[in-house]
């Protein structure tokens, strides 16, 4: 059989809804997720056991934590719908650069946190800059993370109605309630285990797609790279297997520039992320928070060498059917793909690996913004002699009010896309995603910035995303020069340079803030 009369065949079934097995095989798959993570419920009796995981879990278990918490169903779908759309400068080429960064962000950060043990991270901005900049610091991380966890929510929801015509609103709340279950029960061991399974079902769901797609092209891969690399993205206007592009205009995306621009500010700006920062905290030292680091993003490669391979074969099918492709949002490339073309019990592991993915995000964010939460609030403001079961018990309760929290969220937002949801949410994220991190920086990289200086950099970097930006749905960017990918790493630029300037307008830290911040 020719790969077209494959496709050809294959393209005349029917749209299928899921059956009996299919639900089976999810409700199973979900509850086992639950009963794993209600295992470790016995041991939560300290903030340390409940957020740190006692700091003696395993580096490589933790470092699929990170990276399965950082996929999400965002990357999950958005990853091919990315591609399907436009092409692949955003992919595997940032990946491998964000290998080579690490060891940037481990000078700049490790020896901080590997010091510093703190439940939150923004104890350190009490410490070297002031206690109301570390409440401003705890309240944008609770604000952008239920925005994160929210758009993943919905774009799952929407995904996994495609697939299963189940209604996104009740995928949103029973994934909610679920993910909830577990994490409020287990704290971060039943975080980072269960994030372990469910890496391992995303990634054999994905396997199993570029197994369909190589086998409609009768086995025959470089068939199917040629397809992909002959068709041009009419968003972007390269094939949609470009890896690499070295325009110079500034408005062009995803050039070689601001690719390699971006992943610079991001590692410059890990270590200033809560969930991020509590995973490293999980491990027994620093040389396996090193390992933790490295190990997450070799993960990332890997799941790159899939999800992009099997991104192309979506193009080079489409190709070939462009009459399927004319109701297909690019986020549902994926799942409309997967109800067409697999069989029963694949499919329902393929979205299985979609709720894993869900979960996976859902059960890091909420875990850490209860730990948030309680210390940077509820410890200092409202029950300063809370004894630490009182203390577990408290984050507890908001792990599951911010569950319900971030499911509300995502059912006001839950509408059609009109760009890939990962583009929605970083253009959303840049107006103020640099300016905590700016903070963090600041204060690690000089002994001479204060106060004074950090906030008039914040003031400047915000302004700078404002005018080139705009607010996504509410506000056009008065100056539209720039594309969308520069802007958060230069509002940092901005950020520091001016933060770091300024400060010399003010008198500088004391040595006590000094010395306990930089001591051995």
């Amino acid at each position: 059989m020719t790969p077209e009369s494959a496709l050809v065949s294959l393209a005349q079934f029917d749209m299928q809804t899921f059956n009996f097995v299919d639900y089976s095989v999810i409700v199973i798959y979900l509850l086992a997720i639950v009963a794993l993570g209600a295992c470790f419920a016995r041991r939560q009796n300290s903030r340390k056991e409940y957020f740190h995981g006692g700091g003696a879990l395993p580096w490589w278990a933790v470092s699929i934590s990170l990276l399965a918490s950082s996929l999400s169903p965002i990357s999950y779908l958005s990853v091919p719908g990315w591609v399907f759309l436009k092409d692949s400068r955003n992919n595997l080429v940032p990946d491998l650069l964000n290998l080579a960064f690490i060891p940037l962000a481990a000078v700049i950060w490790l020896p901080l946190w590997s010091r510093l043990r703190v439940f939150s991270i923004y104890e350190y901005l009490e410490i070297r800059f002031q206690p109301w900049i570390r409440t401003v610091g705890a309240i944008l991380f609770l604000f952008l993370t239920t925005i994160w966890v929210g758009t993943a929510l919905s774009t799952a929801g929407m995904g996994f109605q495609t697939v299963t015509g189940f209604d996104a609103q009740w995928c949103i709340l029973v994934i909610a309630v679920l993910g909830t279950s577990y994490t409020v029960l287990g704290g971060v061991r039943a975080v980072i285990w269960t994030d372990v399974v469910q890496f391992v079902v995303f990634m054999v769901g994905y396997a199993a797609i570029l197994l369909t797609l190589l086998h409609l092209f009768d086995w025959q891969p470089f068939e199917m790279w040629r397809i992909a690399s002959t068709t041009i993205s009419q968003e972007t206007g390269h094939p949609h297997t470009k890896l690499i592009s070295f325009e110079l205009d500034p408005n062009v995306e995803a050039t070689i520039w601001v690719v390699l621009f971006y992943r610079i500010f991001d590692k410059i700006s890990w270590g200033a992320s809560q969930w991020e920062v509590q995973r490293l905290h999980a491990t027994r030292s620093r040389r396996e928070m090193l390992k933790t680091m490295i190990g997450s993003q070799v993960a990332m490669i890997l799941f790159t060498c899939v999800a992009v391979p099997t991104a192309w074969g979506f193009v080079a099918y489409y190709a070939q059917q462009p009459e399927l492709k004319v109701d297909i949002q690019h986020d549902e490339v994926l799942p409309h793909f997967v109800v067409n073309h697999l069989p029963s019990v694949f499919r329902s592991l393929i979205m299985a690996g979609v709720l894993a993915a869900l979960m996976s995000t859902m059960d890091t964010a909420i875990n850490s913004m209860g730990s948030v939460t309680v210390n940077d609030f509820v410890l200092r403001f409202l029950w300063k002699d809370a004894s630490e079961e009182s203390l577990v018990r408290t984050a507890k309760l908001l792990t599951f009010v911010f569950g319900v929290l971030v499911a509300g969220f995502a059912l006001w937002q839950l509408e059609a896309q009109t760009e890939t949801a990962l583009e929605k949410i970083r253009k959303f994220n840049n107006v103020i995603i640099a300016t905590i991190p700016s903070f963090f920086l600041l204060g690690v990289i000089s002994k001479r910035t204060n106060t004074g200086g950090a906030v008039l950099g914040a003031i400047a970097g915000m302004i700078f995303a404002f005018v080139f930006n705009g607010v996504p749905g509410m506000v056009d960017a008065p100056l539209p020069w720039i594309n969308w990918m520069w802007i958060a790493g230069l509002a940092m630029v901005v950020n520091v340079t001016v933060g770091y300037a300024a400060s010399y307008l003010f008198a500088p830290p004391s040595s006590e803030v000094l010395d306990e911040i930089y001591k051995d």
